[in-house]
């Protein structure tokens, strides 16, 4: 059963606005390109996701290799939506460079929000409040990228993402998910 508490959330609201925040700062520098703005925004996950390192309170559910099946499967799924949609014709040859920094960053983007805000919101607030704040906060970071008609869908996304991180107690398939799906949706897109 998911239990929610009433206790006032201070660190995961401070996570919350540090996510968000690296999220305005990638914004703020789209002007001097893609690439800076991009490494600035992984640079701050990074410090986010390293400073809270290590707080996982319980042992994973499940082990690595489950995990990652439910990752991969995770992914395929979110990409079923955009699947029926024809090819978007793009170069394969461009794909290799964009899907390792997409690798990275939705990796990091998983380690932030489903690992130290999931984390945080989840011992001040419970579990369920924890995927929605994720999942609100999946769909903010992507709001300057996506534009408002992909928030409903973004949100969607986070809120599976964090359900698998609920049903898995890990990060890793969150990951893999995120990675998954960005990649597929490179050909779809």
């Amino acid at each position: 059963m998911i239990q929610v508490r009433l206790a006032a959330p201070r660190r995961a609201a401070r996570i919350t606005v540090l996510v968000l925040g690296a999220a305005v700062l990638r914004t703020l520098l789209l002007p001097a390109g893609d690439l800076v703005s991009t490494a600035t925004f992984g640079a701050c996950l990074l410090a986010i996701s390293w400073r809270e390192r290590g707080r996982s309170s319980s042992e994973p559910h499940w082990g690595r290799g489950r995990a990652l099946a439910a990752g991969l499967a995770t992914g395929a799924v979110l990409l079923v939506p955009v699947a029926a949609m024809p090819l978007s014709g793009r170069a394969i040859s461009a794909f290799w460079e964009w899907a390792a920094i997409a690798a990275v960053i939705a990796t990091l983007e998983e380690t932030a929000i489903r690992g130290a805000l999931y984390q945080w919101w989840t011992e001040e607030a419970g579990p369920a409040v924890a995927i929605v704040a994720g999942a609100l906060v999946f769909a903010l970071i992507h709001l300057p990228r996506y534009g408002f008609g992909a928030m409903p869908p973004d949100a969607a996304v986070g809120l599976a993402l964090g359900g698998l991180r609920a049903l898995t107690g890990r990060v890793l398939p969150c990951a893999v998910a995120h990675t998954v799906a960005d990649w597929g949706a490179w050909f779809w897109a």
